[in-house]
C-alpha cells in the first residue's frame, strides 16, 4: 500500500511539474501555490495580474514570532479585578488568514528576482484555555475565543528559477490589529511555490 501511495504521489508531482514547466515557458507567470513558514505557517496561493501586480492569500497557524498575544490582558479584565488570582493558559486552536495586493518590481541585475510591496487585511482566531483560582484555592477553567482583525503592510523578495516552475520568497508583514488587544505585530516568513 505504501509503495502504491508513493508511486501515485510522485506521478502527481511529475505531472504538475511538467504542466507547470510548460506554462512557465512564457515570460508571464499565472498562478502559484506553496508553503509559507513563519507567521503564519501554512499554505500560500498567489495569482499574478500580468507582470506588475499580484494577489496573495495565505492561511495557517499564527506563531507570533516577533510580538506575542497578551494573555494578561484578558486575565486582568475578567479574573483579577473580580477576586481571582493566578492563572495558566494553553492554546487549544488558532488560525490566521491573510489577503494581500502587491506591486512587483523587477531587479534587472538578477534574472528571475523581484521585489514586491503592498498591503491588505488579516484575520486571526485564537482559542485559549485559561485555568485560574479563587482565594480559597479552588481551580476553574474557561475556554476563551479571541478574534483579531486589522491591516497588513508587506514587503519582500521572490526568486523564480529559470526553466523550473518553482519560486522561493522571503517577506515581512506588519500587522496592525484593531480589536481585542490592539497592537502591532511583525511577521517574518519564508517559503516556496510551484508556478502553473
Amino acid at each position: 500500500m505504501k509503495t502504491y501511495t508513493l508511486i501515485l504521489f510522485f506521478s502527481i508531482i511529475c505531472s504538475l511539474s511538467a504542466f507547470a514547466q510548460k506554462k512557465s515557458s512564457s515570460s508571464q507567470k499565472n498562478m502559484a501555490i506553496g508553503v509559507r513558514l513563519g507567521d503564519p505557517t501554512g499554505v500560500t496561493f498567489k495569482k499574478y495580474l500580468g507582470n506588475d501586480f499580484a494577489l496573495e492569500f495565505s492561511a495557517g497557524v499564527p506563531t507570533y514570532i516577533l510580538g506575542g498575544y497578551d494573555y494578561d490582558n484578558y486575565y486582568n479584565d475578567h479574573y483579577y479585578k473580580n477576586g481571582y488570582y493566578g492563572y495558566g493558559h494553553k492554546n487549544k486552536f488558532r488560525y490566521a488568514i491573510q489577503a494581500h495586493f502587491t506591486k512587483l518590481f523587477d531587479i534587472k541585475s538578477v534574472d528571475g528576482l523581484q521585489w514586491y510591496a503592498g498591503g491588505g487585511l488579516q484575520f486571526r482566531q485564537n482559542i485559549y484555555q485559561y485555568k485560574y483560582y479563587d482565594y480559597n484555592g479552588k481551580p476553574y477553567t474557561e475556554n476563551v475565543s479571541v478574534a483579531q482583525f486589522g491591516l497588513d503592510v508587506v514587503g519582500g523578495a521572490e526568486y523564480t528559477f529559470s526553466g523550473v516552475p518553482f519560486s522561493l520568497f522571503a517577506d515581512v508583514t506588519t500587522f496592525v490589529n484593531f480589536v481585542n488587544g490592539a497592537g502591532v505585530y511583525f511577521q517574518p516568513a519564508v517559503g516556496g511555490r510551484f508556478n502553473f
